[in-house]
């Protein structure tokens, strides 16, 4: 049995990490923090208003908090899936990928105009899997998500890739 998906659009790893929990709870994190620095920046304000002279060792504290809040913002803004997915278009419009399921391998061929690459993994690489709305979302670890739906396979069917999935990973594969 052989299963492929030809001309793989990474959009779709791109928002699946971009609506994830995790990240969700990135965002919030960070606003949280941006809060709390807001917080102790104008508390800062009002002693030193009320004592009226600055001390130095709170401007220093507080200078370090902000630099290191702003360095967080930044790499945050930079880890977002939307922006990498962006960047990574633009750098690379014809980037193509397939992805074949096999028996005993899932082989991935990449190519852009510049470059071809291959890849080959067994499935006790996968770390889970999954079906949802339409869509297989596969986690190979060490490496990331590949996630398609039913109408980017091109060889098989949706029934097969499920019960390859099935038979090769059993309880890790869910279907929700």
């Amino acid at each position: 049995m052989k299963i492929e998906v030809k001309d793989f659009d990474i959009r779709h790893y791109s928002a699946l990490v971009n609506n994830s929990p995790l990240y969700n709870r990135i965002k919030k994190f960070t606003v949280l923090c941006g809060a709390a620095f807001v917080f102790v920046a104008l508390l800062t304000i009002l002693v030193a208003l009320k004592d009226h002279k600055a001390d130095p060792v709170m401007i220093i504290c507080l200078t370090t908090i902000f630099f290191v809040f702003a360095i967080y913002v930044h790499r945050t803004r930079k880890s977002n899936p939307a922006v990498s997915f962006n960047k990574f278009t633009a750098k690379n419009p014809d980037y193509k990928l397939k992805v074949s399921f096999e028996e005993e391998d899932i082989v991935l061929n990449s190519s852009t105009s510049v470059s071809n690459t291959n890849s080959t993994y067994k499935y006790v690489r996968l770390a889970n899997a999954a079906e949802k709305d339409g869509f297989f979302v596969i986690l190979i670890e060490g490496t990331g998500y590949i996630v398609f739906d039913h109408s980017e396979i091109t060889e098989g069917t949706a029934e097969e890739m499920r019960a390859l999935l099935h038979s090769k990973l059993g309880r890790k594969f869910r279907e929700k």
